[in-house]
């Protein structure tokens, strides 16, 4: 990076506005007047003025200290792809990019940190298509020649920013790799996953909720990439739960609204894939652009054999057991079952997790899953009270929006190394 003569001390503002990169020159061009403070360079500071005077702009430091950041690692990436006699033109290319992003930083006056971060990120992609390399043809698909950050750009670089990557449909083009290790009958056949912790995600990183809940549809399309290049027959999520409906409404609708949005959007890569959707739980709750899309889905999908991605909706273990427990006595009543035929069996067929079709004609059909995993926490929630009696439990110390491919492999792992008894001994 370009020489300055500041040391690296301990700045005099808040710890959260401390930085070590460049930015001299960046500081210089956004303070017309004297400041009210300075940064770790001695040089004025548009952002850390803005918070003396405007509440609304509290987390802006943190915001401009990520625009250093990000500053700093595209012009190194830049010069890394250029020949040295470009290089030799360090100071203007810095200036360019500072250019480039000036009418964005000086919003930081007047907006919060996510939004300024977003709008930075956006100039920054735009601006560097042209001219970085590290953006592969199976990162960037239909970039136009200008535009905003949604139409292209480098999808990995704002992933907390965005629900569903432009670059997802080439992502699942690339296959996880392969279970070396591991041979069929250690894979399990089916998989149950609790997605918790991506409200504490998002809180903990200062972000608004709906960030969290967008990075955890993020990790749910690898996990269901990953189970149906595994061999997983079944994958059961939890997206919503029957409690969950004691939230409040704005994060009721935002939910609501991600999983319509997720349904939708999804739905081309999970047929390409061969993926069935399922849905259960209480569907009477939910509002009817959800259960339209829904709706589309499973019958999108319906012919679809590799794998079924059961989403559990608006549901409850314990309801769930109760509506089964309904069904059975109102049969019972009207002379279509007997007493002495109910048994486990029996009364497994009446809850929303069988499904009779399957039972019959496909040989791989599990209604109970072989492993659950759960993230965040380490109780079950009300999630498949009556399914869960024998499955191998895997809580992984993380939150959801952090799970991936290779927590899940460690997951597998961890699964083929236990002794499933049932009750009996090996």
């Amino acid at each position: 990076s370009p020489p300055h003569n500041v040391p690296r001390s301990r700045s005099r503002t808040s710890p959260s506005h401390r930085m070590t990169t460049r930015g001299c020159a960046l500081h210089a061009r956004f303070a017309p007047s004297p400041p009210s403070s300075r940064c770790a360079h001695r040089q004025p500071c548009a952002t850390t003025r803005a918070t003396t005077t405007t509440t609304t702009a509290a987390a802006a430091p943190r915001a401009h200290s990520t625009m250093h950041r990000r500053l700093r690692g595209e012009t190194i990436r830049r010069r890394a792809d250029t020949p040295s006699s470009s290089r030799d033109r360090g100071v203007s290319d810095d200036v360019a990019s500072i250019d480039s992003i000036e009418p964005e930083l000086a919003k930081a006056s007047s907006t919060g940190a996510g939004d300024v971060a977003r709008d930075v990120g956006s100039s920054l992609e735009t601006g560097s298509r042209g001219t970085s390399a590290s953006a592969s043809s199976s990162d960037v698909e239909d970039v136009p020649d200008a535009g905003w950050w949604p139409s292209g750009g480098f999808p990995g670089l704002l992933d907390g920013f965005r629900a569903i990557p432009r670059g997802a449909h080439s992502r699942w083009n690339s296959p996880p790799t392969p279970l070396r290790e591991l041979d069929e009958t250690q894979v399990p056949k089916h998989i149950a996953i609790i997605m918790d912790g991506n409200s504490r995600w998002a809180e903990k990183r200062r972000l608004p909720r709906t960030i969290g809940h967008e990075r955890g549809v993020n990790a749910l399309r690898q996990v269901v990439r990953c189970c149906g290049a595994w061999g997983v027959r079944t994958l059961t999520v939890f997206a919503f739960s029957h409690e969950n409906w004691g939230r409040n409404a704005s994060e009721v609708d935002e939910l609501m609204a991600l999983l319509e949005t997720a349904m939708r959007d999804e739905l081309p890569l999970l047929v390409e894939e061969g993926v069935r959707v399922e849905v259960i739980g209480d569907l009477n709750r939910v509002n009817e652009g959800l259960r339209d899309a829904v709706d589309r889905a499973m019958t999108a999908t319906k012919d679809n054999d590799k794998m079924r991605l059961v989403v559990a909706l608006s549901y409850g273990g314990r309801q769930d057991i109760v509506e089964a427990a309904k069904q059975v006595a109102r049969e019972v009543a009207a002379g279509k079952l007997s007493v002495d035929d109910v048994n486990e069996h029996t009364f497994s067929s009446y809850l929303s997790t069988y499904d009779k079709t399957l039972a019959s004609s496909d040989i791989h059909f599990a209604q109970a899953p072989d492993l659950l995993i759960r993230t965040s926490e380490q109780r079950l929630s009300n999630f498949l009270l009556w399914e869960l009696a024998y499955t191998e439990l895997y809580f992984a110390n993380m939150m959801w929006p952090e799970f991936g491919e290779a927590e899940l492999r460690r997951a597998l792992h961890a699964y083929a190394k236990r002794d499933r008894r049932y009750g009996g001994r090996s």
